[in-house]
């Protein structure tokens, strides 16, 4: 919507599989219930520029996606891919090998490739986006601090607001692909979410996780 507003000559679609759209949108901004790896109607070279957000671990064929985007890309146009990789790490030891987050993004993983999805495909897709044709690429990783522990006061707020965001988000995420991929019940997955909990909010963890923006430019 903001985009719509910063661009009142541009014509923009967002899509969604849910019908969870607000209801005034501005005039040049039309959102649909659509499926992203369904087939594309939209005309060849017709398109401008394509973003997808923190969708790697939900697409099951990236190759035929970026096919389809390629497609109806005008010369020149762009593709970004914006994700959260959910690999913990730290750059002082202090994780250490037990580290119950680490457990439960490994078990998601895992979970989630009875399905046929891929947990880090945002570590693949740079080669994915050379291989479907996009010549020109820009690939900007950063670190994200999980928590409170970064002295520095901007990296700070960024870890609260990064640490609330993976609270909210963590019985989505485990639920489904532990119970119905790996056979554990519900139980079984608030019992590790306790513990997965109980790392986070400590301050001794100087854990972060890292963010994918990765652009592709479809040839001129």
């Amino acid at each position: 919507m903001k985009v719509g507003d910063n661009y009142p000559e541009a014509e923009i679609d967002g899509i969604d599989l849910s019908p969870i759209q607000p209801g005034f949108v501005p005039p040049n901004v039309k959102f649909l219930v659509d499926d992203a790896e369904a087939d594309w109607l939209y005309p060849d070279n017709s398109i401008d520029f394509i973003h997808l957000r923190h969708m790697a671990p939900f697409i099951k064929d990236w190759p035929k996606l970026l096919r389809q985007a390629y497609k109806v890309l005008k010369p020149g146009g762009w593709i970004e891919l914006q994700d959260l990789r959910w690999r913990f790490a730290c750059d002082d030891d202090t994780m250490g090998p037990d580290y119950a987050p680490t457990k439960m993004t490994n078990l998601i993983e895992e979970g989630l490739g009875k399905f046929g999805f891929e947990l880090y495909a945002s570590e693949i897709n740079p080669e994915r986006l050379k291989a479907g044709g996009f010549e020109t690429q820009v690939h900007d990783v950063r670190k994200v601090p999980l928590g409170r522990w970064p002295r520095d006061d901007n990296l700070k707020t960024i870890g609260t607001y990064s640490q609330a965001v993976l609270f909210d988000g963590l019985q989505a995420i485990t639920m489904g692909p532990l119970t119905r991929g790996l056979g554990w019940t519900p139980e079984e997955v608030e019992v590790l979410l306790m513990q997965v909990r109980k790392d986070l909010r400590n301050v001794a963890f100087h854990t972060y996780v890292y963010y994918h923006a990765l652009s592709g430019q479809k040839p001129v």
